[in-house]
């Protein structure tokens, strides 16, 4: 193999397969795993990987660090795990394993001058791998210098000592690069921080049965009852050898890979042995499954999004109130979605609320909230005064379609219909997976609870609803940490559940508002996936 030349001729993922063998001594192979390759390839200098177990994180790494340091001379890589264990293990079964398997490798690497000892790996170019375990000795980091940083198993790290070793490539200014590697935690957990600080790519799988891009890949993507990666729209099988990576967060710069097991074309759904994704999907405890199989944080409570991930949605931007709507604003469609209660809820916690939203190309736009609380609402006129405002709100920000619930509220939209006739619209929970349905008899979706749910998560935390400021939001934006999943044994499905600790009612109001933009946009839109609702 010639030197750092080589890699300007032929991709880095090339040269691997080229030269590289795996643990059964045969070339890496990336055909049956093609979301590795644009990994292979990526030349980005901060990269992180937030993976599941058991998909090659530790080849990968061992690969990099193996092919960087046999193609540079001088260069030098900080390789740091959190345990003496992680670093052993990695040293000895996935770096030390590619020189063995590759005897002119090794006779290129291990010259006069060569060392090979538990902390340190210098091959006869002059590069070396400085390996360490900082996960409770961070000073075994310092005073080491080196353009490359590579931390596995970060998950296991405190924030501090990655600061630390971070340092030790501060005399390359201008190409020092940085590579971390973890399985995801809890959302404090740093491997989870990290992720949501990069562009975020996601494996975005297409649909060949419905023509749609499939989210990115959540638990709306299981069901005890299908033993396949399904389309979340259409139930119909897709293949993950068709997938692409796609940024969720395209402002940033920092790049960002999710690699949950499910898009593995090898995974196993059930097996004899019980370790296939449903078998884990009944058997493992929720946050287990959530970390290790589908490589999303656990969150403390059981919430399902994060304080931190809503005030990231928070754009820098007041509300917008009635009488600053301008003509720009007046002339897109406008989306209006409520909720009536008059503490009619537990703990008289719950109170009408409206949200309006438009469309954006690539986001929904809230540009107003309001919840319909204080003695002034609470009096006997206080349905009424509810009723006029909100029909000031539909006529001042020239709303095409509300959409409200129909149980609590089912009196007051019929009293709504009649001051702004056919733009009010009832919707229904229901349970089972069939699609989003519209009951022509009774003019209200039909919407399945469960499935709409994990969508709009899925939505909210990949950024598609952007709100405004966090001072004028997060009162409204807290409704959706009050909400968990429960697995009914008997039912064999997951349930959404009120957590108790405050309203739920805003919540809803964005997944209203997530359907509406679906019916009426989702032809135009890609990422607006439309469902096919009709009878």
């Amino acid at each position: 193999m010639s030197r750092a030349s080589s890699q300007s001729r032929m991709g880095r993922a090339l040269l691997i397969q080229k030269y590289f063998k795996n643990k059964e001594g045969l070339p890496i192979e990336l055909g049956s795993r093609p979301y590795w390759k644009q990994i292979y390839n990526e030349n980005s200098r901060y990269c992180v990987l937030m993976t599941s177990r058991q998909l090659g994180k530790s080849t990968y790494v061992a690969t990099r660090a193996v092919l960087q340091t046999v193609s540079k001379g001088s260069g030098s890589i900080l390789l740091s795990t959190a345990s003496r264990d992680q670093l052993r293990d990695l040293r000895e079964n996935s770096i030390l394993p590619h020189f063995e398997r590759n005897a002119s490798l090794k006779r290129r690497a291990f010259k006069q001058g060569s060392i090979n000892n538990a902390s340190s790996l210098q091959v006869s170019n002059g590069s070396v791998i400085f390996m360490r375990a900082i996960g409770t000795r961070v000073n075994s980091a310092r005073g080491i210098s080196a353009k490359s940083i590579i931390v596995d198993e970060i998950q296991d790290i405190p924030k501090g000592h990655l600061d630390v070793i971070m340092e030790s490539a501060a005399n390359f200014p201008s190409d020092s690069n940085y590579l971390f590697l973890g399985t995801c935690k809890g959302e404090e957990n740093l491997m989870y921080q990290l992720f949501l600080d990069t562009c975020q790519n996601e494996w975005i799988i297409p649909c060949e049965a419905c023509g749609n891009d499939n989210p990115p890949i959540g638990l709306e993507h299981v069901d005890l009852q299908m033993e396949y990666l399904f389309c979340s729209i259409c139930k119909e099988p897709i293949d993950a050898l068709k997938g692409r990576w796609v940024p969720q967060n395209t402002e940033c710069q920092r790049t960002g890979y999710r690699i949950p097991r499910l898009i593995d074309p090898r995974t196993n759904w059930r097996t004899s042995a019980s370790d296939g994704i449903l078998d884990k999907y009944e058997n493992y405890t929720r946050d287990r499954f959530l970390n290790e199989v589908m490589c999303l944080p656990n969150v403390s409570g059981q919430a399902l999004i994060t304080r931190q991930e809503l005030e990231s949605f928070c754009e820098d931007r007041p509300m917008m109130l009635p009488g600053e709507v301008s003509e720009k604003v007046r002339d897109k469609p406008t989306i209006a979605t409520l909720d009536w209660a008059y503490n009619t809820k537990e703990d008289g916690q719950s109170h009408s609320i409206i949200s309006i939203a438009q469309v954006e190309h690539d986001h929904i736009k809230i540009l107003y909230m309001k919840r319909f609380s204080g003695p002034q609402y609470d009096g006997v006129q206080g349905p009424q005064m509810v009723l006029d405002e909100i029909v000031g709100l539909v006529g001042a920000f020239y709303v095409n379609w509300v959409l409200a619930d129909h149980r609590i509220g089912n009196k007051e939209n019929l009293r709504l219909r009649q001051r702004i006739g056919e733009r009010m619209v009832e919707v229904e929970y229901s349970g089972g997976s069939h699609p989003v349905r519209w009951k022509r008899e009774q003019q209200r979706f039909s919407v399945p609870r469960t499935q709409s749910m994990d969508r709009l998560y899925n939505q909210l935390r990949s950024g598609r609803f952007r709100f405004p400021n966090s001072t004028d939001s997060m009162t409204f934006l807290e409704d959706c940490m009050n909400v968990y999943t429960e697995y009914d044994a008997e039912k064999r499905t997951r349930l959404y559940k009120k957590s108790g600790k405050g309203p739920d009612d805003y919540l809803h109001l964005l997944n209203y508002t997530l359907i509406t933009a679906i019916e009426h946009y989702g032809s135009r839109i890609n990422w607006l996936n439309k469902f096919d609702y009709r009878d």
